[in-house]
């Protein structure tokens, strides 16, 4: 499962994240390259985390 808020750096490049409900697909595609003051980044979708589904 893909924490509901996580920070984008903790995203790489080429992983993929589903919605065990409607099917829905994000991929990443490029990497954070340093946020100055952080952020969050939510990873939800029908109500539910969203699951990895590769790296």
């Amino acid at each position: 499962m893909a924490s509901s808020a996580s920070s984008c750096n903790v995203l790489s490049k080429g992983q993929r994240f589903k919605c065990g409900e409607c099917g829905i697909a994000f991929e990443v595609v490029d990497e954070c390259k340093g946020c100055p003051e952080g952020c969050n980044i939510t990873l939800n979708c029908c109500g539910k985390d969203m699951d990895m589904v590769n790296r």
